[in-house]
């Protein structure tokens, strides 16, 4: 008999425009907190050694981290719960939580070369802005968020619900804030059921063309801005695109179209869905917390934080942006050539993959 993984890569979710769609991925609040044992993992120490080993294995080959591959981080034990993960997040409710990273017993440079090696096992990392960086640090540069070419991520300032533009999205923790920078997350796929149920002329709204700013990250010969529907039906599968920040910064540019009341209405009953209690689950991420999302079924923020003083006190994530050669297909007419393990990610006509160490 085939697995749930096969069926879905040939038939898709049966989505329908308009029609409530019954997943895993279609979870609630209360749904999920009955189920967190299904998707809170914490490693053994057996788990940790060998991922330990792996680490001082792959560092010895000498190759650059952006470099190594699966095969250069051994994790006969480790590898099938890794690989467990990613398809219950590409096929099944879109998120889980790995606990135990042992941050504290390495170095900075080992750290970000073990979170790497966690990653070839779940995907090909993509560029995630245009200097190149394949291991992103979100942390507070103390930079303006309302400024044209800043993004959130490099301040303390809230970060509204989002997609990142890659299938699964991976943050490691390795510092808490003093207070706040908790963790939200969101089924897209309940927040289009209820819309189906209570105001399907904003599903059609949803589907329309929106448009966000590229904040002067702009691949070769594309415009400032890219445009993309907030919801999308391609071969089964429902996807949602979703930044409303991005997209009311699009507007300063004239060619942009100004959004509609009913765009502007659809925008705002997603915001206001994404914040319910009954349907977004809080996490206040640990030093050594995993937290993996599928990004094509799952809104995500973070709360507004204040860190302790000094700059070796900031609340600091390293991120991995992930494609995975067994994700969903995606449709050609909103994303071009799109091969999956391949696709997306931040691509200027300088850009060239690098992993730093630190925020920059």
């Amino acid at each position: 008999m085939a697995s749930d993984e096969a069926i879905a890569a040939t038939q898709g979710e049966g989505a329908i425009p308009f029609k409530p769609l019954c997943t895993a991925a279609a979870w609630s609040a209360a749904t999920a907190a009955a189920e967190q044992h299904k998707w809170v993992t914490v490693l053994s120490p057996a788990e940790v050694a060998e991922l330990l080993t792996a680490t001082k294995h792959a560092l010895t080959t000498g190759k650059p981290i952006q470099d190594l591959t699966a095969a250069d981080f051994p994790l006969p034990r480790l590898g099938p719960r890794l690989t467990a993960m990613k398809r219950s997040c590409l096929h099944g409710r879109g998120f889980h939580l790995l606990r135990g990273f042992p941050v504290e017993r390495l170095s900075r440079r080992e750290v970000v070369a073990a979170f790497w090696g966690l990653g070839t096992h779940w995907g090909s990392a993509r560029s995630q802005n245009a200097k190149g960086h394949v291991v992103g640090h979100v942390k507070d540069l103390g930079l303006d968020p309302g400024a044209d070419d800043v993004r959130v991520y490099q301040t303390r300032a809230a970060q509204p619900w989002h997609v990142d533009t890659c299938d699964l999205v991976a943050l490691l923790c390795l510092k808490k804030a003093k207070s706040g920078g908790l963790s939200r997350w969101v089924s897209s796929v309940s927040i289009y059921n209820r819309l189906c149920k209570t105001r399907p002329g904003l599903v059609e709204a949803l589907m329309q063309p929106f448009y966000y700013d590229r904040k002067g990250e702009v691949p070769p010969g594309q415009p400032p801005y890219s445009v993309v529907p907030g919801l999308s039906f391609y071969a089964g599968y429902l996807t949602m695109y979703y930044n409303d920040r991005m997209t009311r910064e699009a507007q300063r540019f004239p060619d942009v179209p100004r959004l509609t009341s009913k765009q502007e209405e659809a925008l705002q009953a997603v915001t206001e869905l994404a914040n319910s209690t009954e349907l977004h689950l809080e996490w206040d991420l640990e030093p050594g917390d995993i937290q993996l999302l599928h990004n094509w079924n799952q809104l995500h923020m973070r709360t507004a934080f204040e860190d302790e003083p000094g700059p070796d006190n900031r609340r600091h994530l390293l991120r991995l942006h992930l494609s995975s050669q067994e994700a969903r297909p995606l449709d050609p007419a909103v994303w071009g050539t799109n091969e999956p393990g391949k696709r997306h990610g931040v691509y200027t006509a300088t850009t060239q993959h690098t992993v730093p160490l630190d925020a920059e």
